[in-house]
């Protein structure tokens, strides 16, 4: 069983297209010390992944670097072949280290005036990669606790969203502690809808020092602006807060 990762997230402004962004997340990427999983984040495929193959350089990546890339993706014509149009859904992937797609969670509440025509999923994965137990967020499913609560069993989340102030940070840190759980966010650089969005791009992990003390959120990594941050995760410090405070002793 894995017991040490190491995780790299990428925040950067959206280029002219998105094969042009997955190329500015590798060059970001280059200066990585060899992560096991690399979040593509902060909805730099919006609208783009629906016109656009979005798969081969995100395989491209993945099997360039040697890491399990997750990254967000639009509906695109490869997943729904017959009826694209129809099946208008906003997602999370991954991609293991072969490039081959090991993961996929659709988005299940819709971010009004981003992508509000989209279909919503009705799951909650958790995925196992590389002996990892992960869960998948995107946009505004990260403020839903009855959502995040299904992804409990999750070591690490990744997590892909808008931000215009820190609430999406603030709440991330919530979660972190409330799952037991690392997570690992990317959110947009730029503007999109008329908006200035925030970068806050950060990972993650919950502290418990001990019965009678309020549970914290420590941000290991943190970025405002475009770069890279990355962190070795301890997975046996996780594994030993869920054996220690059962999430079902915590909801009574």
């Amino acid at each position: 069983m894995t017991d040490i990762i190491r995780v790299s997230a990428v925040q950067f402004t959206r280029q002219i297209d998105l094969r042009h962004s997955v190329h500015k997340a590798g060059s970001y990427l280059l200066e990585s010390n060899s992560p096991d999983f690399a979040l593509i984040g902060g909805e730099f495929s919006i609208n783009e992944s629906r016109f656009n193959d979005s798969y081969p350089p995100l395989i491209d990546l993945a099997q360039s670097f040697n890491c399990n890339v997750i990254a967000p993706i639009d509906a695109i014509s490869n997943r729904f072949p017959d009826a694209m149009a129809e099946n208008d859904y906003a997602s999370m992937h991954i991609f293991n280290r072969r490039g081959e797609i090991v993961g996929i969670q659709d988005q299940c509440f819709r971010t009004p005036g981003v992508n509000g025509s989209s279909k919503v999923g009705t799951n909650a994965n958790v995925f196992e990669v590389d002996g990892v137990k992960i869960g998948l967020v995107r946009g505004l499913d990260l403020l839903y606790t009855t959502y995040i609560q299904r992804l409990r069993e999750a070591e690490v989340l990744f997590v892909s969203t808008l931000a215009v102030d820190d609430m999406a940070l603030q709440t991330a840190k919530v979660r972190a502690f409330e799952n037991q759980c690392y997570i690992v966010i990317a959110t947009f650089l730029g503007q999109l809808l008329g908006r200035e969005l925030a970068g806050n791009t950060a990972i993650i992990a919950p502290v418990f020092h001990r019965p009678g003390i309020p549970a914290s959120a420590n941000v290991i990594q943190h970025i405002t602006g475009p770069g890279l941050i990355e962190a070795e995760l301890d997975l046996n410090y996780i594994r030993q807060l869920k054996y220690d405070y059962p999430f079902e002793e915590r909801c009574l």
